[in-house]
């Protein structure tokens, strides 16, 4: 026997009557996600997407057996009266609703049994109509106890008023909508089963009434949320406009120290309702921002012109790259070429020139008394090692360690563990917010453990990376640092030296060149007698930080592990080999 689920329809193999869910064809791709637009009715087995037209039906034979058709029950519309006892009239008086907004919407008193008290009370009465015809009576007394006739068919409250209407306005309750109503806002309605708990793992059955009047909500201009702001209203908001669509919703917010709407009324009068709901704002959408809230950020641009980046400590070089926070820099080069040593270089030189500090991840220069040793010999200009009279004492060694543990935390995977993305990001936060880090240094990308769905290629993976890099960056205004190593490079066959490396050349993607926001390639001839190193920039994203397809020459000191742009060359000297500039 065949079910709906076989069709992709998230529906039990037993109901009656018609639903409406997400379309298994559609839902997906829309931007209305949320909204269930597949009519399924159960005891035909036939389907229907209103929005992209699929339908179709399980075979008669296979039909599932059904439990007999739930029925709603309609009362008799003699119930309904047109009397109200002075009593209730008080009592919406006193909640700054009159006598016309109650007869507008219909609203009455009746005495009725109450499963609360025990017994008939005095209640006031809010019909239900839906096309005219009465489909629910809701009882409640001035203690909020509450009864409704049995087995109604959910239904928004004053749903009549809003067929042709360009703006609908959703309360939490009743009340609330008799509130707007008063204020002249004749389109109010109200959810019939309150607000759901923030708890509640599932707000479908609570929310029936939307689904069966949702097609009057979507014929409307916008649909204004008028929820109370405790947590089960702001859920309730929440509810509305996934199955809406923010497109239409539209916020309210209330003066300070009022939850609902009523209050607003009773505590700042009819002018404070006006203002509050004529004020209300488009619901947000994740990504979607206007020009204006950025009009400081404008302004000073405007003023003030493009921002710099910030020196390196090279002038010379500053021509070609500078630090940008929020940005990706992504460096590569030959085996052999000082990627690291550079990288820690502009690490040092960030912390003496800008007062950074760093977070470091670095497993191939590990064991960790290395990589002190490493930052140690940069920022003290001695070797660590070496001849007595040119190594740094032991006082130096300790103010060093003291400059360092202060200035570098270092991110240490588990000794029988790869970190992964999430992790290093994780840890890389709370050097951030505890340390106020703005320099993260991931070397090399494959000391990362890398784990995608089946579903997902190794470029997707790679998009996915540097998009959560950049992420990072942007969030913190980090300047964030990954070394990449390129796939072998085959030496020219007339000098036997390798070219220089480009983004392209980093394994596994093009996306490691497309989603970086910089890119620098090292490259340095390890048979010169010189200690040579160029670093050409291969990518500069925004031309007020840099200039791409050039190159800047370093000198490394071997002792001490600094970098230096060298004096021009004599004559006599040979400069180093050009092959694969950019």
């Amino acid at each position: 026997m065949s079910h709906f689920s076989d069709f992709g329809i998230d529906l039990p193999d037993h109901f009656s009557g018609d639903r409406k869910v997400l379309c298994p064809k559609c839902s997906a791709s829309r931007k209305k996600s949320k909204d269930p637009c597949l009519s399924v009715n159960g005891e035909t087995g036939m389907w229907h997407c209103h929005n992209c037209g699929w339908s179709g039906k399980l075979n008669e034979s296979e039909a599932p057996a059904l439990p007999p058709r739930k029925t709603y029950r309609r009362p008799s519309a003699e119930l309904v009266g047109s009397n109200i006892d002075p009593r209730i009239i008080d009592y919406f008086a006193n909640r700054g609703i009159g006598a016309n907004a109650l007869a507008k919407a219909k609203v009455y008193s009746t005495w009725h049994w109450l499963p609360g008290t025990g017994e008939e009370t005095l209640c006031i009465a809010f019909p239900f109509y839906k096309d005219g015809e009465l489909i629910n009576v809701k009882y409640r007394d001035a203690r909020k106890n509450m009864a409704q006739e049995k087995d109604p068919e959910p239904c928004l409250w004053n749903i009549d008023a809003c067929k042709k209407a360009e703006t609908i306005y959703i309360t939490e309750g009743e009340i609330d909508a008799l509130t707007l109503i008063e204020c002249g806002f004749s389109t109010a309605v109200s959810v019939d089963k309150g607000a759901p708990q923030p708890n509640d793992s599932d707000a479908t059955k609570k929310l029936e009434c939307v689904a069966n009047c949702i097609e009057i909500l979507e014929n409307a201009d916008a649909v204004v949320l008028v929820t109370d702001k405790d947590e089960p209203g702001l859920r309730l908001e929440k509810e509305l406009i996934d199955r809406i669509g923010p497109a239409k919703c539209r916020l309210v917010t209330y003066p300070e120290g009022c939850k609902d709407i009523n209050e607003v009324l009773t505590r700042c009068g009819s002018g404070a309702v006006v203002k509050a709901i004529t004020a209300a704002v488009p619901a947000p959408v994740p990504g979607l921002r206007q020009m204006a809230e950025f009009r400081a950020n404008i302004e000073n641009y405007y003023r003030k012109g493009k921002p710099r980046g910030l020196t390196t400590g090279y002038p010379d070089f500053d021509r070609y790259f500078t630090f940008q926070p929020g940005s990706v820099n992504l460096v590569t080069g030959i085996p052999q070429s000082g990627k690291s040593e550079f990288v820690h270089q502009l690490v040092v030189n960030a912390i003496r020139l800008h007062d950074w500090k760093a977070a470091v991840f670095s497993p191939e220069m590990l064991p960790v008394e290395n990589l002190f040793a490493n930052f140690a010999e940069k920022l003290s200009g001695k070797p660590f090692f070496g001849p007595g009279e040119e190594r740094m004492s032991w006082q130096e060694m300790q103010d060093t360690l003291a400059k360092v543990d202060e200035y570098i935390k270092v991110i240490l995977p588990d000794a029988d563990k790869t970190p992964t993305l999430d992790e290093l990001l994780a840890a890389a936060q709370v050097c951030v917010t505890r340390y106020g880090v703005k320099v993260f240094v991931i070397d090399p990308y494959n000391e990362i453990e890398h784990t995608r769905t089946q579903w997902m290629s190794e470029t997707e993976y790679i998009s996915y990376f540097m998009a959560r890099l950049r992420k990072f960056a942007r969030q913190n205004g980090v300047v964030v640092f990954l070394v990449a190593h390129p796939t072998k490079l085959k030496k020219d066959e007339r000098t036997k030296k390798y070219p220089v490396a480009t983004l392209y050349d980093i394994a596994g993607s093009a996306n490691f060149a497309n989603k970086t926001d910089n890119g620098l390639s090292l490259w340095r001839d390890p048979t010169a007698k010189s200690n040579i190193v160029q670093v050409h920039i291969l990518k500069i994203k925004n031309k007020h930080i840099g200039r791409a397809n050039t190159h800047q020459e370093f000198e490394w000191n071997r002792k001490n592990g600094r970098f230096s742009i060298p004096a021009p060359y004599p004559e006599s000297a040979e400069p180093p080999p050009t092959e694969g500039r950019n």
